[in-house]
């Protein structure tokens, strides 16, 4: 028997063979148990993970395809007592091994879990398992043969499957499963909070159950889509209530995949925003009553300034009323982003359009000001310009203005530069009337930052520079 198992194998065939057996409680190979010697040599060249323990002393005795399962126990643990080389886990495994000896029928379970140290850890591995008596003629048992099959991988799966099956059911939001031919595949509790639909009365039913009348082709379109693997990105639509309500949801959809990697359906969560939807409306509907209140206000104030003086002095009352122009402007800007911020360029657009943009050289990043600063802003650029257009830059034919800003968080925050080309030459005004004062001391104090205002005489340049804040960007 011994010549037998070395000649021509390898791995634990000839580990086995070349073992000392006399120091073993075994003995040697050939005083072993014909039915022993049988079992291992049918053992040994099979594909399935194999394991004999024999012996009173459960010598472990085992073929090429169960070694990998026991890790670093390989090779010490061939030819030794089970209790030495599955020390951490003997306490199970011995009362298995004694059940199939005592009563020579044989054990098996699926997917049984043991505690095992084979990476240096102990770790919990699951096995299907088989455990059966080897018994010679007159009916004695002698060994313990084990078949097992790891199901460690299928079991992490399915836990993380239990897992995300709890997940998805427990979640608040609506989340279905669809089949290629737009059946309802899955359906958890947030669709039937969302749709008022049961599990019981979808399951089966296609999925345009829910879409609204209008929107036709929208699951065409859907499907088209996640046929070549893509992902439909979080975005607003309707869905249809039980009821025939209409919901106003949010939606994601996202390709199921098979083991093979093949698109067998697509998964939707939707989230209910009508409550987010109505609130948009409701601050449309004020944003608007404020945009009309306050032109109501600006033009009764225009009324009561043109009642006032505008007779007497026809050139005052047109500045004040370009001035509240600009005020309108400003508060237009405002009302377009809900009062909570609006763009520079936006601005500057705004502001230098009534006196010919062609005229104008602006360049800079997209930066957003705080309400506080936008007004102030608008009205000192609308005093540069207007004072421009008077005795500056563009009060000659090849006059020009630049405006340019900066935003460096880096150094410091905000910069611009407000620059007149070829204009007449320039002299600093012996008096300071409103709108130096309102771009030196006004806009300074909005900004929180600093205002030089240099009457050069190759054309006014007016320097804007303001701290960085967490509200402009």
């Amino acid at each position: 028997m011994g010549k037998t198992l070395a000649q021509g194998r390898t791995g634990t065939a000839r580990l086995i063979a070349e073992l000392d057996w006399s120091n073993c409680p075994l003995g040697p190979i050939s005083e072993w148990p014909d039915c022993l010697r049988s079992a291992l040599d049918l053992a040994l060249p099979a594909h399935a993970q194999i394991v004999i323990f024999a012996g009173e002393d459960y010598v472990a005795l085992y073929n090429d395809a169960y070694a990998p399962t026991i890790g670093n126990k390989h090779p010490s643990a061939l030819g030794r007592p089970a209790r030495e080389g599955w020390a951490e886990l003997w306490s199970d495994l011995e009362p298995l091994l004694r059940q199939v000896r005592m009563t020579g029928e044989t054990v098996s379970a699926p997917d049984r879990p043991f505690h095992i140290d084979r990476h240096g850890y102990v770790e919990t591995v699951y096995f299907d398992i088989s455990y059966s008596p080897v018994r010679d003629a007159a009916g004695e048992i002698h060994a313990v043969l084990c078949i097992v099959a790891e199901t460690t991988e299928r079991m992490k799966a399915l836990e993380a499957e239990r897992r995300l099956s709890a997940i998805v059911s427990s979640s608040t939001d609506a989340i279905l499963g669809m089949d290629l031919g737009y059946r309802i595949t899955a359906w958890n509790r947030g669709a039937e909070a969302l749709y008022g639909y049961t599990e019981h009365e979808v399951l089966g039913q296609p999925v345009t159950l829910i879409l609204p009348a209008d929107r036709p082709n929208e699951e065409d379109l859907i499907m088209a889509q996640i046929m070549r693997g893509i992902r439909i990105e979080t975005h607003e639509t309707q869905r249809r209530h039980k009821d025939g309500s209409l919901i106003e949801v949010s939606l994601t959809v996202s390709p199921i995949h098979d083991r093979a990697g093949r698109i067998v359906g697509a998964s939707k969560i939707a989230r209910d925003i009508s409550g987010r939807k109505k609130a948009e409306r409701l601050q449309q509907l004020l944003m608007g009553e404020l945009k009309h209140r306050v032109k109501n206000v600006l033009a009764t104030v225009q009324a009561i300034a043109n009642q006032s003086f505008g007779s007497v002095d026809p050139e005052k009352s047109r500045t004040f009323s370009d001035r509240l122009r600009a005020l309108a402007m400003a508060h237009d800007l405002l009302t377009q982003q809900s009062w909570e911020s609006a763009s520079l360029t936006s601005i500057v657009t705004g502001v230098v359009a009534p006196f010919g943009a062609e005229r104008f050289q602006v360049e800079g990043p997209e930066v957003y000001l705080p309400p506080r600063a936008v007004v102030t802003l608008s009205m000192a650029l609308h005093e540069l310009a207007t004072n421009a257009v008077k005795y500056g830059a563009l009060s000659q034919p090849s006059g020009s203005v630049s405006i340019e800003w900066t935003y460096c968080p880096d150094k410091g925050g905000f910069q611009l530069a407000w620059h007149e080309i070829n204009g007449p030459s320039v002299v600093e005004p012996e008096r300071r009337g409103f709108g130096s004062m309102l771009i030196r001391d006004a806009l300074a104090a909005e900004l929180n930052g600093e205002v030089e205002l240099d009457f050069d005489r190759k054309g006014v340049v007016c320097r804007i520079r303001a701290p960085l804040d967490a509200s402009w960007e």
